[in-house]
């Protein structure tokens, strides 16, 4: 019967890719109750189509024809050199054909997107992911486009699929205000995000923490998302904040309890004291054995104890 039940679900997928080709972001599989790997699809595809329809949104306007909305598409290579492009790209960019192919990326892109795009593909990110990228036209202006990024299997080419009108009145500055206004929106989104992340790694301290993969999905998010929005707002990776905290907080307890150092490791998420023995002296540069205990702080918790 699960047979059947996941044909169905992996024939809904394929129904929405095809939608999604065709143009069609409204589309959204319904979720079930199954904790597997497909169930994880489902979850990322709805939600680059949810991004694709909000994206594209900032490019149409309900009272003029859609044939003023030319999809656009961008080849680079394993190295990020240009490899491949529609003519719409040399009309949005000013180039020629000659100017742009085999030309490196940084050519049409500021350093910052470069950048964020390298990170992107370094993390083996294996699904598109919506992101809003810099490009720079010939006259060295700027102009802010939300791109599906994806890789094309089985080669390790990268392409970047994004809509542009055709119509001149594209920059003005009612678009750049609502551009505005839902980047904002975004980065709200974003902070309350990661709170919650952060707030869950805090109240979690005593566990092993779980896989990118998996916080991701109880996020409701990527992976990519995950790991940049929260380096952007603590300045360090989640796994080294969770690090972190675990051995202040058995640094805590080591001076202000009796408690065993094996029991203690156990309390802050480590499988196997010796594991934990490493990370703590190579965090403080000294052994866990070496942390002079407070027995003023012990004595006062023992009386009190015994007082109850």
């Amino acid at each position: 019967m699960d047979g059947i039940y996941d044909q169905k679900r992996i024939v809904s997928v394929h129904q929405m890719l095809f939608d999604m080709a065709s143009g069609n972001f409204n589309t959204r599989i319904p979720q079930s109750t199954q904790d597997d790997e497909l169930e994880t699809i489902v979850v990322l595809i709805n939600m680059v189509a949810e991004e694709m329809k909000d994206s594209l949104s900032d490019f149409i306007n309900t009272h003029r024809n859609p044939e003023f909305i030319a999809p656009t598409t961008l080849v680079v290579d394993a190295h990020y050199f240009i490899t491949n492009f529609n003519s719409e790209l040399l009309l949005f960019l000013g180039y020629s054909e000659i100017e742009l192919l085999d030309q490196p990326l940084a050519t049409i892109l500021t350093p910052a997107s470069l950048e964020q795009i390298q990170d992107l593909f370094e993390s083996s990110v294996s699904v598109p992911t919506i992101l809003s990228i810099d490009f720079i036209n010939k006259a060295q202006l700027p102009f802010i486009i939300s791109c599906n990024v994806g890789r094309m299997l089985p080669r390790s080419e990268i392409i970047f699929t994004f809509a542009i009108p055709k119509n001149s009145d594209f920059y003005n500055p009612l678009f750049d205000e609502t551009r505005h206004k839902k980047q904002i929106k975004s980065r709200k989104v974003d902070a309350f995000l990661i709170q919650q992340l952060y707030d869950y790694i805090l109240a979690h301290l005593d566990s092993p923490l779980p896989s990118i993969q998996l916080l991701a999905r109880k996020f409701g998010t990527n992976e990519y998302k995950l790991k940049v929005g929260f380096r952007h707002f603590f300045k360090t990776s989640i796994y080294k904040f969770y690090n972190q905290e675990r051995l202040k907080k058995a640094y805590f307890m080591i001076e202000h309890t009796t408690k065993s150092l094996k029991n203690i490791s156990v309390m802050v998420g480590f499988t196997t004291y010796s594991n934990f023995s490493k990370s703590f002296k190579k965090h403080y540069g000294f052994s866990p054995f070496e942390v002079q205990r407070n027995q003023a702080s012990i004595t006062t918790s023992t009386v009190n104890l015994t007082g109850l």
